[in-house]
């Protein structure tokens, strides 16, 4: 099943089509795959690990049902390949900026004008205390955890949140930073109006690098899951 919104333009630009697909159920997931171009299921046959596979058919059923929806319609079922970095690559010129994530139990991809912004970024990880945890011992800061509780985040969906963010930003900016786990650092952490209907809570967090660059990006959860956004704007 997959789930099209039209979010508001808290963070994203006007006109935006999200789709978010269940990729918990194999049978489903079977029956869709066909409907994707066969290029797209020749490269997904090529990919051995069936988390991986899993996850690149997921997204593309998104995408697809997010083109089918926005501007960019008459390309809905033209392949979106991916080039030497694992970035999707539509096979058609001047393509509208869109963005693909997965988890383990979902896909979510976003199309947006072409004219709206240069690039756009979307991430998403499942709201899960363990993988938390993880992220609070192995990517945040003491400085970072303070700035996430000055917020009154919980220390679950906070360093999730944080994550995505920094992924979503990542994408958005064709960031070359490594692992960026670390190399994006939180510097502002603060509430916002929900981008998406249903959505329980939301943030608008800003990340620098080297102390340099600021990037910003909107995450917000719902009851299963935490998502983010970023947007490149076209140059003032």
């Amino acid at each position: 099943m997959t789930r099209i919104a039209r979010p508001s333009t808290v963070a994203f630009p006007v006109g935006s089509v999200l789709a978010e697909y269940d990729a918990r159920h194999p049978k489903r997931l079977a029956q869709d795959e066909p409907t994707l171009p066969a290029e797209e299921r020749a490269l997904a046959a090529s990919i051995r690990s069936l988390a991986r596979r899993t996850g690149f058919i997921a997204g593309r059923i998104a995408l697809h049902a997010a083109l089918a929806e926005s501007d960019a319609r008459a390309f809905a079922t033209r392949p979106v390949l991916r080039d030497a970095r694992g970035r999707p690559t539509p096979s058609w010129d001047c393509p509208p900026p869109l963005s693909i994530a997965h988890s383990r139990a979902r896909a979510v991809a976003v199309v947006t004008p072409r004219d709206a912004c240069v690039a756009i970024g979307i991430d998403v990880e499942e709201l899960d205390e363990h993988r938390a945890h993880a992220l609070v011992r192995m990517s945040l800061s003491e400085a970072e955890i303070c700035i996430i509780r000055a917020c009154d985040a919980s220390l679950v969906a906070g360093p999730i949140a944080v994550w995505c963010a920094r992924e979503s930003c990542v994408k958005a900016h064709a960031l070359d930073v490594g692992w960026f786990g670390t190399a994006l650092v939180t510097r502002n952490f603060e509430p916002c109006a929900a981008p998406i209907n249903g959505a329980i809570h939301a943030w608008r967090i800003t990340l620098s690098f080297e102390d340099r660059s600021l990037f910003h990006a909107t995450a917000w959860t719902t009851a299963e899951a935490v998502f983010a956004c970023a947007v490149r704007e076209h140059d003032a």
